[in-house]
């Protein structure tokens, strides 16, 4: 027998009613499955927003605003978080102003969604529009800073399995805090080749449109996830005050990292690429992104042998499509034994006056063992400075069919297919801010690049603008609709 639902209700919560003043009073509510709380805009509270219910699938449960002027605001006065989802599942929350400051550093938070011992999966939580600055989280390396911070997401499974499904965090902006701006996690860090997998990992996580700015340490870290799509979001100086990657992934399959824009992340003595498909995961994809003035780099490919059995791996990883501009320390750097990467049709431009490593083959820390199986084909490397090459112990890497311009390849650098000289771009004074201005990098349509490149399967169908990849591709990140086809 199916027990009827209750109608839904709109609760309008005025700070400036008396029975609304205090946050302990909109606590108190239990919202049902399809009941709205929606915020006065232009008010304040100040404490932890902790609402009660779950709602239920076709009855999502949802925060928002109400009326004219700036967002309602949520101060967390320093305390676990602004708000906190715990245990609670279809949850829509959206449009809120929220910060946690405090004197010192602490575990802070500007919205938690904590799933603790569930026993199976908490579904639907979706976070849009949302502005959240100064939280006073903990900088660090260690799992407990890198579980504070502006969007967190936590499964604690010590009793129960537990994880999340159907997470969308979208045109949120994420500013001036510590330590990290957004995190999916889970306290036993499962991954691809562990037993547990299939109940630990999260499912349909989507990190879309984005911006994220000064940024303590990472921009978007994701942990064991399925699939996971982050894409579309501006990010400008990660790894503000403490070293880390603007973008990672870790414990993942098949991650898609797409069509972002990733600059002036911070190189302090580690890290400081845009992207990194970090270890314990198996299918990454970097494609169709934008990097530039990066300390580290458009991508670190990472692997830690010294993590125990069964794991310490990273596998398949895929860098295709991207534009790369204007790096510090390196390009596209390895640390650790990744095996078969593939890196192809991506166009890196080095300017006078710098001198990154181009690619990098190097170790984890201390831990033994170099990258193994890596292709290199179709780039297009424009070496006006003074960039160089780091070989160290890797094994079975090749280049095929890239173009280099500016500074010749080392001499040890063995590509058949090559091409030397001026690639032919379109417009490179237009290249600057914003991912639609890469268009500059498009070939002229006599370049020897254009229809040049090798065959590459399953290549993803397009190029950084989107593209259709015809049969005989161009080398670089951007097809030349018009070009003339090398036969």
């Amino acid at each position: 027998m199916m027990t009827a639902q209750l109608p839904a209700v709109d609760y309008r919560v005025d700070c400036a009613d008396a029975k609304w003043r205090a946050i302990e009073s909109i606590n108190a509510l239990v919202l049902k499955p399809g009941d709205r709380l929606l915020l006065r805009a232009g008010c304040r509270w100040q404490g932890m927003l902790q609402p009660k219910g779950s709602g239920i699938e076709g009855h999502i449960i949802s925060i928002d605003r109400y009326g004219e002027g700036a967002k309602p605001a949520i101060d967390g006065a320093g305390g676990e978080a602004a708000v906190l989802l715990y245990n609670q599942q279809f949850w829509d929350i959206g449009n809120l102003e929220l910060t946690n400051d405090a004197s010192a550093a602490g575990l802070r938070r500007g919205l938690l969604v904590k799933a603790e011992n569930t026993g199976g999966p908490l579904r639907h939580i979706h976070i849009t529009g949302l502005d959240i600055h100064n939280v006073k989280g903990q900088l660090g390396a260690d799992m407990i800073s890198k579980c504070t911070g502006g969007i967190g997401f936590e499964a604690i499974t010590t009793a129960k399995p537990g994880r999340f499904d159907d997470v969308l965090i979208e045109n949120n902006y994420i500013h001036s805090l510590d330590n990290m701006g957004v995190y999916l996690n889970t306290d036993v860090g499962p991954h691809p080749r562990d037993p547990q997998w299939e109940e630990l990992r999260h499912t349909r996580v989507v990190v879309r449109r984005n911006r994220l700015e000064d940024i303590g340490k990472n921009a978007i870290c994701i942990r064991a996830s399925l699939a996971p799509l982050i894409e579309a979001n501006i990010i400008r100086k990660a790894a503000a005050r403490y070293h880390g990657n603007a973008i990672y992934v870790f414990g993942c399959k098949d991650a898609v990292m797409q069509g972002n824009e990733v600059s002036h992340t911070q190189y302090l003595d580690l890290e400081g690429a845009a992207f990194d498909s970090d270890y314990n995961s198996e299918g990454t994809i970097i494609q169709y992104n934008y990097s530039h003035d990066n300390g580290g780099g458009l991508a670190d490919v990472c692997n830690n042998p010294a993590s125990k059995p069964p794991r310490g791996y990273n596998d398949g990883t895929i860098i295709r499509y991207n534009v790369s501009r204007n790096e510090g320390y390196r390009v596209i750097a390895f640390d650790g034994p990744a095996t078969n990467t593939s890196i192809y049709n991506n166009t890196l431009v080095i300017p006078p006056n710098t001198k990154p490593h181009i690619i990098e083959f190097d170790l984890f820390g201390k831990s033994p063992g170099y990258p193994d199986h890596v292709s290199i084909r179709n780039n297009i490397i424009v070496n006006l400075g003074e960039g160089t090459y780091l070989w160290g112990g890797a094994t079975n890497y090749s280049f095929d069919t890239n173009c280099f311009s500016g500074k010749a390849a080392p001499a040890d650098l063995n590509d058949p297919g090559k091409i030397l000289g001026d690639p032919g771009f379109s417009n490179v004074a237009s290249v600057t801010e914003g991912i639609a201005s890469v268009i500059g990098y498009r070939l002229k349509p006599e370049s020897r690049c254009a229809g040049s490149g090798v065959a590459v399967p399953s290549n993803g169908g397009r190029d950084i603008v989107g593209v259709v990849l015809p049969a005989k591709t161009d080398r670089g990140a951007l097809q030349t609709p018009s070009a003339r086809r090398l036969r």
